[in-house]
C-alpha cells in the first residue's frame, strides 16, 4: 500500500485537484453571474427575472468554455 504520489510520480494527485478546481470555478462563475442577473432584475423591479436567466446561461457557457480549455491544455 503505497502513496499514489510514489507510485505515479503525483499524476494522480495532481489530476484530482486540477479537475475539482476547474469545478469549483466553474460553480463560481455560474453562481456570480446569475447573483448579478438577479440584482439587476431587482433593480428594475421586472416580475420576471429574464435577465437573471439570461445571465445565468451566459455563466453555463462561459463556465464550459473554461472547462474545456483547460481541459485540453
Amino acid at each position: 500500500m503505497g502513496n499514489p504520489k510514489d507510485e505515479n510520480g503525483g499524476k494522480k494527485a495532481n489530476a484530482a485537484v486540477k479537475y475539482s478546481a476547474i469545478g469549483f470555478q466553474m460553480i463560481a462563475t455560474i453562481g456570480l453571474l446569475t447573483f448579478i442577473g438577479y440584482k439587476i432584475d431587482e433593480h428594475r423591479g421586472s416580475k420576471t427575472n429574464i435577465i437573471t436567466a439570461v445571465f445565468a446561461l451566459a455563466g453555463v457557457g462561459i463556465a464550459l468554455y473554461q472547462a474545456i480549455r483547460q481541459v485540453t491544455r
